[in-house]
């Protein structure tokens, strides 16, 4: 039992790191080759996990040339247009002007349902509205509308607006987010005179947050908002 439980752990932590090295994109984001290597890494995990006499070298081996083939594989993507292209595909045009490429959506394999399904998802509910459509080779699809039906914007209506940039977090659950300061033009003393200008010990703070406009929100972990 014993030995189960440290060739899991052993065996999650090589997994993991894998993973960390294709990078953060979600499931439905992958390429096609990172979908097949995610899959084989879980198979090639799962076999010394059920028989415990198959040696765990045999897998990390296995799981070490699947690493090693999909970063080649990536440094080869990047390098040539063409083997991009043959390993990932292209994306494609299904909807042009308001009206869908049955042609290209049959070669898909994409029904107008679906189509219909993924236009309501990027909150589009009427075909007639779409400039373009765009499969791309994740699979997901992008949606250019049509100028007349998108909201009119602050300069189509001459108003100045006001950017306040990205709110950067600086605390959360109690803790420093160091990687944020720099962004947030923000030092540890500064972080602190600020707190102490709240009056909240860094241990209660839930959220801390600061725009480019030095305007702050602090959360309590009692639920408290303060700004």
């Amino acid at each position: 039992m014993l030995i189960t439980v440290i060739r899991v752990a052993i065996l999650y932590i090589i997994i993991m790191a894998a993973i960390r090295l294709m990078g953060k994109r979600q499931v439905g984001e992958l390429q096609p080759t990172e979908l097949v290597v995610t899959i084989l890494l879980s198979e090639l995990a799962a076999i010394p996990i059920q028989d415990n006499s198959i040696p765990m070298a045999t897998s990390l081996v296995s799981a070490a040339v699947l690493i090693g083939f999909e970063i080649l594989n990536s440094i080869f993507a990047v390098s040539s247009n063409k083997w991009r292209v043959l390993t990932q595909g292209h994306s494609l045009i299904v909807v042009r002007d308001g009206k869908p490429d049955l042609k290209q959506l049959k070669n898909l394999r994409i029904s107008l349902d679906d189509l219909m399904e993924a236009l309501r998802q990027q909150g589009v509910f009427d075909i007639a509205d779409v400039e373009y459509a765009i499969v791309e080779t994740t699979g997901k699809i992008s949606v250019l509308q049509k100028p007349s039906s998108l909201p009119p914007t602050a300069t189509d209506l001459n108003v100045r607006a006001d950017d306040k940039g990205m709110p950067f977090v600086l605390v959360y659950d109690g803790e420093v987010c160091t990687q944020f300061l720099a962004e947030a033009n923000m030092t540890p003393d500064k972080l602190q005179r600020l707190l102490d200008g709240f009056g909240v010990p860094m241990k209660d703070i839930m959220l801390l947050t600061v725009n480019r406009k030095g305007e702050t929100a602090l959360m309590r972990k009692n639920g408290r908002e303060i700004v």
